[in-house]
């Protein structure tokens, strides 16, 4: 990684990615890059300028393409930086690099472009996060939590507690550096004030995680209930498809199948399950056993239960408190009042089931803009909120103000962490090396 280098290289990497298309996008990143054009192309375009450009290399025309020249520090890692939009044939990709390289750049690592970008503070972190999650968003729902992170939310969250302490931070520090002469910068119960406030502040921005962690990753639902009561079919139903074998003999699934759609804006995996029941078959135990195992990580549970049977004594759905207890086969016997039956032969009720499971991902799992969104913005967030509960403490004590700020530093430290205003080469590593190459 770039981290650290006293010499900052040269770099290419394609940022669309591999395949045939109807173009392709290149970028060279570095002091070379416009002397690398201008050798392939025998042009010095005008910066921001798209220019038409005949690239060759060893007296071989490798292709015509468009090609923009960045001066620093207005391009997106802060570099001198060229983008050249090729016809999208591979062939054509790999020749370009390897020209590129050939004339002193290098291939990039993964998602070295962007932490060029932190570096050169273009991007925090936090930013920086947002664009691999953006890429990697497959609903409207998680790109608007993405985008909103990208344009900064999350950051500005994070930020205005900061602030707050460094407020504290530096009449406290005043107050050490004028003792002997007994001025009072802040006093301490406007410093406690400032830190209850700050902690709120931390407690409420670490409660957005399960909500992000959920919009992002996206959920699991499990389809639960005896041998016959409609899972599989209902499993078909959902996803559009036969996806999972449907017969009247009881046990016929045995593992989990699994399938994702879109619910309430968020992807959500739905597994088919075995029946609930003891059974004598080895292979049918384990994937009941397998079912409850899923049924216990879910964050849905859909409890079935056959309408012309009714709940039984050998039905669990009262060890799963929060599960949304669905009658199927209501064409043939009716649900019990207030309770929600579907057929799905008879398609009656699937359109009430499909808007209660909307509503219930969107009250409880869809997460607001400015949402943590993975363990490690959470841990920084966790850490700051530890730090300022101990300071508090040490001012209900009246312990000396060396030994609050100590507490305070560690929690301003923590959100500097959490956006990068505090950088840590592993951190970086861990964060830079799940890109893909070329971002």
């Amino acid at each position: 990684m770039a981290t650290g280098q006293p010499e900052l290289d040269t770099i290419v990497a394609p940022a669309t990615p591999l395949g045939r298309g109807a173009l392709a996008i290149v970028r060279i990143d570095g002091p070379r890059s416009a002397v690398i054009l201008e050798t392939l192309g025998s042009i010095a375009p005008d910066a921001r300028i798209a220019t038409l450009a005949r690239l060759m290399h060893n007296g071989v025309v490798l292709d015509e393409c468009i090609a923009v020249r960045y001066t620093a520090p207005h391009s997106f890692t802060g570099n001198d930086l060229v983008e050249l939009t090729l016809h999208g044939s591979p062939l054509l990709v790999e020749r370009v690099i390897g020209a590129v390289m050939q004339l002193g750049a290098r291939l990039a690592e993964p998602g070295e472009f962007t932490e060029r970008a932190v570096l050169n503070g273009k991007l925090d972190l936090v930013q920086a996060e947002s664009i691999a999650d953006l890429i990697n968003s497959r609903t409207a729902l998680q790109a608007k939590l993405s985008l909103g992170n990208l344009q900064g939310e999350l950051s500005r969250r994070a930020m205005a507690i900061r602030e707050s302490l460094l407020h504290v931070i530096s009449r406290l520090e005043a107050a050490l550096d004028f003792s002997e002469e007994g001025y009072e910068f802040i006093t301490r119960a406007d410093a406690r004030l400032q830190i209850e406030g700050a902690i709120a502040d931390a407690n409420a921005l670490a409660e957005t995680y399960r909500r992000g962690k959920a919009t992002t990753s996206g959920l699991t639902a499990v389809i639960l209930g005896r041998p016959n009561a409609g899972k599989s079919t209902l499993l078909n139903r959902l996803v559009g498809s036969d996806r999972a074998i449907v017969t009247p003999i009881p046990g016929t699934t045995r593992d989990i199948v699994r399938e994702t759609i879109e619910i309430g804006g968020l992807p959500v995996t739905i597994a088919d399950t075995a029946g609930l029941r003891t059974s004598g078959d080895l292979v049918e135990e384990i994937g009941v056993a397998r079912a409850r195992e899923a049924a216990g990580n879910a964050d849905i549970v859909l409890y079935l239960v056959d309408a012309t049977v009714g709940l039984t004594v050998d039905d669990e759905h009262t060890a799963y408190p929060d599960a949304m207890i669905i009658y199927t086969k209501a064409d043939l016997a009716p649900a019990p009042a207030g309770e929600l039956g579907i057929s799905v032969t008879a398609e009656r009720g699937i359109d009430e089931l499909l808007s209660r499971l909307d509503s219930l991902v969107r009250d409880e799992f869809a997460a607001p803009e400015g949402s943590l969104v993975n363990e490690r913005q959470h841990q920084a967030v966790l850490g700051c909120k530890e730090a300022l509960t101990t300071a508090l403490e040490a001012l209900a004590a009246g312990l000396e103000e060396q030994i609050i700020l100590v507490d305070l530093h560690r929690a301003s430290t923590a959100l500097g962490l959490l956006t990068g205003a505090i950088t840590r080469d592993d951190v970086f590593t861990e964060i830079f090396s799940k890109f893909c190459i070329g971002k």
